[in-house]
C-alpha cells in the first residue's frame, strides 16, 4: 500500500502540472452512479462463516476501513465545494463500503481505526495524501474529477492486492464488491471527464486493466 501511496503523490505533482491552464468553463450534466444492490450484497457476503484470520488480513482489514473512509470524505468535500451531484452519489456508496469492512472489523474482534471527522485518520500517512488530494481537487472541477478517478484507481489496485493475499471466504467476498463498486465509480469519473473533454489516462492501473474496466 506504501507504493500506491507513492505513485499517488508522483501522479498527483504530474496533474497539477497538467491541469495548471485548464477552466472550469465546460458544464454539462452530473452523471448519477446508482448502487441500489450494493449495501445488501456487502451485508450478506460479511456474514458468512470463516476461518481465522492471517495477520495480512487484519492488517488488510484495518487499512481498508480508512482507505474507503478517504473516498468518502474526499467525495464529501468535493460536493461541498462544487455541488457536483456525481460526488454526492459515490460518497454514499464509499458510505457503504466502509460500514461493510466495520462488520468485519466486529466479527473478528479487531481495533477500529475509524475517527468521524472529515479528513483525520488514525494512519497518518492517509492524512497526509487527503490533504494533497484536496489540494489537488480545489483548483477547478476537471481537476476534482481527476481526484476522484485516482482514488478509484487507487482501491481497485489495494483490494486486487489483498484478495489475492487472503483465502478468506468472507473477506474475499467483501473485497470482491468493493472492487466491483469501485470500478463503476472509476466509469463514473472517467465518464464525466469525457463529456467534458478531458481524457483520462490512467496514472496507477495498467493501460490494459483501466480500458477493460472503462469498456466493460
Amino acid at each position: 500500500m506504501k507504493t500506491q501511496q507513492l505513485l499517488f503523490k508522483i501522479a498527483i505533482l504530474a496533474i497539477v502540472l497538467m491541469l495548471s491552464t485548464c477552466t472550469d468553463s465546460q458544464k454539462d450534466e452530473d452523471l448519477t452512479v446508482s448502487d441500489n444492490t450494493e449495501e445488501e450484497s456487502l451485508k450478506n457476503s460479511s456474514l458468512l462463516q470463516i476461518a481465522p484470520l492471517t495477520e495480512t488480513d487484519s492488517l488488510g482489514l484495518i487499512f481498508m476501513r480508512e482507505e474507503e473512509k478517504l473516498a468518502r470524505d474526499a467525495y464529501l468535500e468535493l460536493y461541498s465545494k462544487y455541488e457536483h451531484q456525481v460526488f454526492n452519489n459515490i460518497s454514499q456508496s464509499e458510505q457503504t463500503h466502509t460500514n461493510a469492512i466495520l462488520n468485519l472489523l466486529e466479527y473478528y474482534d479487531l481495533d477500529d481505526p475509524f475517527i468521524d471527522e472529515i479528513g483525520e485518520f488514525e494512519d497518518q500517512s492517509l492524512a497526509t495524501l487527503f490533504e494533497e488530494l484536496m489540494i489537488l481537487g480545489a483548483i477547478n472541477l476537471d481537476s476534482a474529477l481527476v481526484v476522484g478517478a485516482l482514488i478509484e484507481e487507487t482501491d481497485i489496485e489495494d483490494i486486487a492486492i489483498l484478495v489475492k493475499a487472503s483465502s478468506v471466504e468472507n473477506i474475499i467476498q467483501v473485497y470482491e464488491n468493493l472492487l466491483s463498486g469501485s470500478e463503476n465509480h472509476l466509469r463514473a469519473f472517467v465518464h464525466d471527464l469525457n463529456k467534458r473533454g478531458i481524457d483520462y489516462q490512467p496514472r496507477i492501473l495498467p493501460i490494459d486493466q483501466f480500458n477493460d474496466i472503462i469498456n466493460n
